[in-house]
């Protein structure tokens, strides 16, 4: 009867089924019996049953041995097992202490796992373990457990019901009971404050700690580590002051697997611990970007966060749990606000600690890990954590292995950067010193350059001054002259009368430093490819300084000087190869392309406009300089000094350019203002200049931008015929005006109203006067 019931099933189910019904009848392997020591070992049994490993007589003893110290256990344990318990529960603990072993398991990565049990362990000796007795029931009668226990009024029972559905979940990581799971996300909805008592804080906080009797490889299953992490947040989500044992299962979790702390379903609960740290971390957005960069350059991909390995029933149970896993990340975010404003001393001392023990230990750079560079990220909010991690960062930007999670550490050191205090100043002046060659990390570094300038406004002039000081110092960075070019494109504006506020600096030493500072401006512009604003960088070598540094300093009538000559060099360097192109072009008539030159001849006008601003107002005040010395800067500024004043220095120009250059700079509008202030200048009893040499120099200028070639443009800007007939006229009363001066002074006003009003017949026009008049 049976092999006609075998048949008649093998012939509906098909022929594949007869191997597995002769399998699932074969004798079982226990029956046979293994050979005795003594007899010599033969062929191996048939079938396919291999035995593997010995067998002794005495091996069904094992268990009365592993029982018997549970005996001998001490009796002042933390958590002391109920006699209400069933017997399993008690086996429980032998079950979850870790195995010791001489040598600890290795990873597939090839590093050792003892991070979990022996680091952990180190870290954080004052976390405590669950002290509250757990009280096993079914998940099934979980809610009603804890429903008739409220209704007695029995607070206790409640958490020892809670703290045992959690033991559940401990002993079952790799495939929680989906019963349970849900009925504790239930009871968080409905009723948070349940899982707000000290007992099962610290259950609950025992699940977000690696088990260290788990293998590495197998992981288990993170959905009880998410679970906990969602518990906790409902049930503090109202509660703006949160205990710092969040905060040391956190770093646990940062430097060890990361199983919670990176998870996307936990990430409202991680936000609002990292606000601890007050760190303002990188938008996702730019480190996607820095991963996509990185793969397309070739570089490790391997150097981010490798999956963990799963076991086999891991699969299973995310298919199983997918629904209840979404249910725990809603879509909107949840709040985040400040969690530890009362307990951050604490928290910052804690967080210190962790991290110098850290780096402080005796290993190999290569053995760093990754998860540490991440933490960093994560705490760069404190200014003691941006200063170790800069003294470190190039080493860990040069190993390949540490790439990604150290240019992510780099980004969030210069956005934390915001303080402008003695350690910010340090970090700055570490990252100045960074080499890179890599053209994708230099490329990032260069944006970390950008976000460290937004940080605080003072890091500019910062940035500029230590950049500088670098590229003259012996161990120069190769780099500097790239970050300085990413200095002005950020801040075109500031950025360069931070440059002239270094040279002004530079020419203040009682060393002659105008030779170096002219062969390093040239080099500036070279690399920068003339990408700097002229006028405000000359502009900014002639404003005042009040330090007392320029107060009291001791060759001011040399830094007056020099800076006049920096003044001249300034604009000489701002002819361009487009600008030289059309100067040729210009001379031999062509009338095409001229907007660079144009734009050229007006800067030069605008930085002679304020040059002369300064000889007038700033220069009186600084010192009291010579008038031979005061004359020749005026001229030289107006380029109608001699030749050789412009390339004694360094003999630059080179000598084919050296004429061209000059008359380019000369040949350029004359500004209202700038004529208006030269005669001013010569009015005044306090100025070298005297009232003819004003008058001679003034009908200089005229003459000269009279005869610049046009092309349909005014070469001097239109000015009223009566302000510049008025400031002429005053000549004509000073008492010091007498005779044959008085004449000249006379016939020169006339030639040089004519020539102004000749080539300004238009402003004339606009100014309502008479062009005839």
């Amino acid at each position: 009867f049976f092999f006609n019931v075998c048949f008649t099933v093998c012939s509906f189910l098909g022929d594949g089924s007869v191997f597995f019904l002769y399998m699932m009848n074969r004798p079982k392997p226990t029956t046979i019996r293994r050979p005795s020591a003594a007899k010599p070992s033969g062929h191996p049994p048939p079938g396919d049953f291999i035995a593997l490993g010995s067998k002794s007589g005495g091996e069904s003893k094992a268990p009365a041995v592993l029982l018997k110290p549970a005996s001998t256990l001490p009796t002042d344990r933390k958590r002391e097992t109920s006699s209400s318990l069933p017997s399993s529960s008690g086996l429980s603990g032998l079950v979850k202490r870790p195995k010791i072993s001489s040598t600890p398991p290795v990873s597939a990565l090839g590093r050792l796992a003892d991070v979990a049990a022996v680091d952990k362990r180190a870290i954080s000796p004052s976390i405590k373990e669950p002290s509250v007795v757990p009280i096993d029931v079914p998940p099934a009668v979980l809610l009603d457990e804890i429903e008739n226990a409220e209704q007695d009024g029995n607070d206790d029972r409640i958490e020892g019901v809670l703290c045992g559905a959690v033991k559940q979940l401990k002993m079952n990581r790799a495939k929680p009971d989906i019963t349970l799971y849900l009925s504790l996300m239930f009871l968080a909805k409905i009723k948070p404050n349940l899982f707000a008592t000290e007992g099962i804080i610290e259950a609950l906080c025992s699940l977000l700690r690696r088990d260290a009797s788990i293998n590495f490889k197998a992981k288990g299953n993170s959905l009880v580590s998410v679970l906990a992490c969602n518990l906790l947040m409902a049930a503090y989500e109202e509660d703006e002051n949160w205990p710092e044992i969040f905060v040391k299962v956190y770093i646990e979790d940062s430097l060890g697997e990361r199983i919670w702390v990176d998870s996307s379903h936990c990430k409202n609960f991680v936000d609002n611990i990292q606000t601890a740290f007050s760190t303002k971390m990188p938008p996702k957005s730019m480190l996607l970007q820095l991963q996509t960069d990185t793969g397309r350059s070739g570089g490790d991909i391997s150097a981010g966060s490798s999956p963990h390995p799963s076991t086999p029933d891991e699969d299973d149970s995310q298919t199983e749990l997918l629904i209840a896993e979404e249910k725990l990340s809603p879509e909107d975010d949840g709040q985040v606000m400040p969690r530890y404003e009362e307990l951050s001393e604490s928290v910052e001392d804690y967080v210190l600690d962790v991290l110098k023990d850290q780096l402080n230990r005796r290993q190999p750079m290569d053995n760093v890990s990754r998860n540490l560079l991440r933490l960093l990220t994560a705490t760069c909010g404190y200014k003691e954590v941006r200063l170790m991690a800069v003294q470190r960062l190039e080493m860990w930007l040069q190993n390949p292995k540490l790439t990604r999670p150290a240019q992510d550490l780099l980004m969030s050191l210069c956005m934390n950067c915001n303080s402008h205090g003695a350690d910010d100043m340090e970090v700055i002046s570490n990252l100045i010193k960074i080499r890179l060659k890599p053209k994708v990390i230099l490329n990032h570094y260069m944006l970390c350059v950008r976000e460290l300038l937004n940080a605080h406004k003072d890091n500019l002039g910062t940035m500029v001054k230590l950049v500088i000081f670098n590229e003259l110092s012996n161990a120069r960075n190769p780099n500097n002259m790239q970050v300085l070019h990413t200095l002005l494109q950020h801040s075109p504006e500031q950025a360069p009368k931070f440059l002239a506020m270094v040279f002004q600096d530079l020419l203040t030493n009682k060393d002659d430093y105008l030779r170096a500072s002219r062969a390093l401006l040239r080099e500036i512009i070279k690399q920068t490819k003339h990408e700097i604003n002229f006028q405000s960088f000359c502009l900014g070598l002639m404003q005042e300084r009040k330090e007392a540094t320029y107060v009291d300093m001791e060759f001011k009538e040399r830094f007056v000087i020099q800076v006049t000559d920096l003044l001249t060099c300034s604009m000489m360097l701002g002819i361009t190869a487009q600008v030289k192109e059309a100067g040729v072009a210009w001379d031999k008539g062509e009338k095409k392309n001229l907007d660079g030159l144009r734009s050229f001849q007006n800067n030069i006008a605008a930085i002679q406009r304020d040059a002369v601003w300064w000889l007038h107002t700033v220069v009186p005040t600084i010192a009291k300089v010579p008038s031979k010395d005061y004359i020749h800067c005026l001229h030289k500024v107006l380029f109608t000094e001699q030749p050789e004043t412009y390339y004694k220095w360094d003999n630059w120009p080179p000598e084919s350019d050296r004429n061209f250059f000059l008359r380019l700079c000369s040949e350029v509008p004359l500004l209202e203002d700038t004529l208006m202030r030269i005669l001013v200048i010569g009015l005044s009893r306090d100025l070298p200049l005297g009232p003819a040499d004003a008058m001679e120099l003034a009908d200089h200028l005229v003459k000269r931008a009279a005869g610049v070639q046009s092309d349909g443009t005014t070469s001097a800007t239109a000015m009223g015929k009566w302000s510049l007939l008025t400031v002429v006229n005053i000549f004509m009363k000073r008492d010091d005006v007498e005779g044959t001066l008085f004449i000249w002074l006379y016939i020169k006003r006339d030639i040089s109203l004519v020539s102004w009003f000749c080539f300004c017949r238009s402003g004339c026009v606009e100014s309502g006067a008479d062009p005839t008049d």
